[in-house]
């Protein structure tokens, strides 16, 4: 059986499958944190499912920073610390 993950916020994460109760044939252990309550099939840009503990709602999905130049970053700071520039050049 498939269910409905999210996280400790509610908010969506997946699906997944329930396993069968090996005592009790027919019954489904539901995992934590799952729901058999599908998400909302269509979700707007800029949203996300969250699980309330009784139904999904939908709520602004935060803005992911660019991830920062890793090469950038390192010539940054050698210009802001010389000493260690020089060091690395010996």
């Amino acid at each position: 059986m498939i269910v409905y993950q999210h996280d400790a916020a509610g908010l969506y994460q997946g699906e997944t499958e329930a396993d069968e109760s090996p005592l009790e044939p027919g019954k489904f252990l539901l995992p934590a944190r799952c729901t058999e309550t599908p998400p909302p099939p269509e979700v707007p840009e800029g949203k996300w499912p969250r699980w309330n503990g009784h139904s999904w709602g939908l709520v602004n999905r935060p803005a992911q920073a660019e991830p920062e130049d890793p090469v950038a970053k390192l010539q940054a700071f050698l210009q802001q610390n010389p000493d260690v520039a020089q060091l690395i050049s010996q």
